[in-house]
């Protein structure tokens, strides 16, 4: 395995800082340290603590790889967000005076560690997708989706986790962010339900590109990276619509999670599947000359 590249060992160490300072901040108002004191300490220990994130993301062979495999790795950077999210609970109970101040700097260090391992996650799984796919791609085309199926849902319920903050930050006591994020959250939510603007996670200037490599097909949507492996991937379907990958994925047979790409934006879907049933085929064999030889 490979050193981890500037960018990794950047934000790994950023990951960190963030994570620790937001711990020092908190444990600072458990203790009743002044603003001032606290705001003279916070960068010094954001600074501190990046630096030897960095230093250790240098020497650490192989470290966004070993993240990047694993999905409860990569939730795991999550946790320290979580963590933070769920004192936002228990402000009421805190022995401090001043719970406005405790609400807001919790839901500020959430939200910088909620932002900074969404970045470790896509940078360790991009690192990771990388080492597998080191090969040329047999083949690339520009995915638009075709289907029904919109990010819609999903970014529903991220507006409606934000309203709840929100609500829960009123309930605290706090005036200022709470509404701000309740009124947020309610806007987006009705934007998207009467059509005040569109959300086009395909993006039509920026599209994602699929490309075929031995191990699989890989995803670029440019800020990160999905990898299909071969072995889920049941058959290749082209047809005067679009063309389609069906997956598996959990061990299920499901057509929600099947690649569905418009044939339109491909320039040549005939090349494209040809190149998609060899490489699979190659695939299969090796699987098979493996099987055998075990």
């Amino acid at each position: 395995m490979s050193e981890p590249d500037i960018g990794f060992q950047a934000g790994f160490g950023f990951y960190l800082g963030i994570v620790v300072t937001g711990i020092v901040a908190i444990a600072g108002l458990l203790a009743d340290v002044g603003t001032a004191a606290l705001l003279g300490i916070l960068p010094s220990t954001v600074t501190a603590v990046a630096i030897v994130g960095h230093i250790y993301a240098s020497r650490a062979r192989g470290l966004p790889e070993r993240i990047g495999r694993s999905r409860w790795r990569r939730l795991g950077c999550y946790a320290p967000a979580a963590a933070f999210t769920a004192l936002l609970f228990t402000a009421e109970i805190m022995p401090i005076d001043d719970t406005g101040r405790f609400v807001i700097l919790t839901v500020v260090v959430a939200v910088l560690a909620g932002v900074s391992g969404f970045g470790l996650d896509r940078m360790a799984k991009n690192r990771y997708v990388d080492a597998l796919t080191a090969d040329d791609p047999a083949t690339t085309w520009t995915w638009q989706r075709s289907g029904g199926w919109t990010g819609e849902p999903a970014y529903t319920v991220i507006m409606a986790f934000m309203i709840l903050a929100g609500l829960v930050s009123i309930s605290q006591g706090e005036w200022y962010l709470g509404p701000f994020w309740v009124v947020y959250g309610a806007v987006m939510i009705l934007s998207r339900r009467y059509g005040w603007y569109e959300l086009d996670e395909t993006d039509r200037w920026n599209p994602p590109t699929v490309h075929v490599h031995e191990a699989g097909l890989v995803v670029d949507r440019s800020f990160w990276k999905g990898f299909i492996p071969w072995e889920t991937v049941d058959g290749v379907r082209l047809t005067d619509d679009e063309l389609v990958v069906e997956r598996r994925r959990f061990g299920l047979d499901s057509g929600v999670f099947d690649l569905r790409c418009d044939r339109a934006a491909i320039d040549d879907a005939d090349a494209v599947v040809a190149a998609l049933e060899r490489t699979r085929r190659r695939a299969e064999e090796r699987s098979m000359a493996v099987g055998s030889a075990d």
